[in-house]
């Protein structure tokens, strides 16, 4: 068989793995030692087995994964996540389907600080859905903004996914956190307006105002908590856009704030920090395997030449434009079976080649990126984002929060369209940085 037929092969393997259920990092180390030992031999399979990983994990840029990890898990055992849904609650609480779009405001607040889409899902089923249910919310849109509201952490910086994309493309990871600034905003307010309209046309799917009257001293109050939060999003994307430090560094900037906050708000106990370094170790040895596998594999993608006749048949599609959105569409079926960090370290190198040839803004590629694994991450049948809603939710069918998932799907189609049509929107941020 000639390369790219291996490489092919190679994939069909890797998928077949991954829905075997072998652990996706090894999944890509053994695939990829493989196709290396049958295109180059075991010398070169071995060589790369022992020089890739070692050459891409002592590059500094990789600190800035268990750096941020680290400051979400600081905030988020310091109990401050049920502060942000109660301030949320506080001030959307008296509108149609307020406690829904207090869910969705808190999780892109959680977002901001966490990174990660599974634990903002995780994180608010636990608090959100229990206070929805007390006011009779269906469990159609109470669990269906919760799943659909965790992908906004891919968008709102400090995300793991625009981390990822910034290692495996060296690509500036200030400048993509930035991009992600305006379209995280414009998915919150798409998602708040889609829970407006299913109340509107359907009242019983959120009965009753959750809260009576509330004055703004009540609201303003209800913020006193979640200064830390606030400082800490202003100091770190603050200091990158204006200069003061690199985003590198905003990683180490980023944990000792949240350490020096919470211990100024007397939260920093030694149970809270004892568990943040025990979920940082764990959250970093799962990324750095499912890396340094895609990394052994992408030495066998490189030899299969597969990426390169990728590039060459997208190029014959006629215009780049048409080569992007097939890429694009590939997301959806991939979000069926894989997480967030999985997609990107499979599918990046893959298509890099033809993004660089023809110059595509891989800044704005990032961001409709995030957007589409989002969508694949709740897509039917096999959205990840719901069944993370499920193993937390157990009571709820998940077929309901597939019907649920409807019209905030519909949501995050009109914003990738946006986003597509008006580019700027994504790299006006980016190209205004220093």
């Amino acid at each position: 068989m000639d390369p790219i037929t291996i490489g092919a092969v190679g994939f069909a393997a890797l998928f077949t793995l991954i829905i075997l259920g072998m652990p996706i990092g090894f999944s890509f180390l053994s695939i990829g030692f493989l196709g290396t030992v049958y295109l180059a031999g075991t010398a070169s399979a071995l060589s790369a087995l022992a020089r890739t990983p070692f050459t891409w994990i002592s590059d500094y840029v990789f600190t800035t994964v268990p750096l941020f990890v680290l400051s979400g898990l600081l905030i988020a055992k310091s109990g401050i996540a049920k502060e942000m849904f109660t301030a949320a609650n506080v001030w959307l609480g008296r509108l149609p389907g307020g406690l829904a779009m207090a869910t969705t405001g808190a999780i892109g607040i959680f977002g901001a600080i966490s990174g990660s889409s599974a634990a903002g899902v995780a994180t608010m089923s636990t608090v959100c859905y229990p206070e929805m249910k007390r006011y009779k919310y269906k469990d159609s849109l109470a669990t269906g903004c919760i799943a659909a509201g965790g992908g906004i952490d891919l968008m709102i910086p400090p995300s793991l996914g625009l981390i990822l994309f910034g290692i495996m493309t060296e690509e500036s990871i200030g400048k993509l956190f930035l991009a992600g600034i305006i379209p995280g905003m414009l998915q919150i307010s798409s998602f708040f307006l889609a829970i407006y309209l299913v109340v509107k046309f359907n009242p019983s799917a959120a009965p009753a105002s959750s809260l009576q009257k509330v004055t703004w001293k009540e609201r303003f109050s209800s913020l006193r908590e979640l200064w830390m939060v606030a400082a800490l999003f202003i100091l770190v994307l603050g200091g990158i856009y204006l200069g003061y430090f690199t985003p590198i560094e905003a990683g180490g900037v980023s944990s000792a704030g949240a350490a020096l906050f919470l211990l100024i708000g007397r939260r920093l106990t030694w149970r809270v920090l004892i568990d943040s370094l025990r979920g940082t170790v764990s959250i970093t040895v799962l990324i750095f395997t499912l890396l340094l596998g895609a990394m052994v594999f992408n030495v066998f993608l490189t030899l299969s030449r597969l990426p390169a006749a990728l590039a060459d048949l997208l190029n014959s599609m006629g215009s780049p434009t048409s080569g992007v959105l097939l890429i694009l569409a590939l997301y959806v079926p991939l979000g069926m079976v894989l997480d967030a960090t999985a997609m990107i370290v499979l599918t990046v190198p893959l298509f890099l080649p033809f993004l660089l040839g023809n110059e595509i803004d891989l800044i704005w590629f990032a961001i409709m990126l995030m957007m589409m694994i989002q969508i694949g991450l709740i897509t039917p049948p096999v959205g990840m984002n719901v069944f993370v809603a499920k193993a937390v939710i157990r009571v709820v069918p998940v077929k309901t929060i597939f019907v649920g998932m409807v019209p905030f799907l519909i949501a995050d189609i009109v914003v990738l369209i946006v986003l597509f049509m008006f580019p700027q929107v994504s790299v006006f941020l980016p190209n205004a940085m220093r």
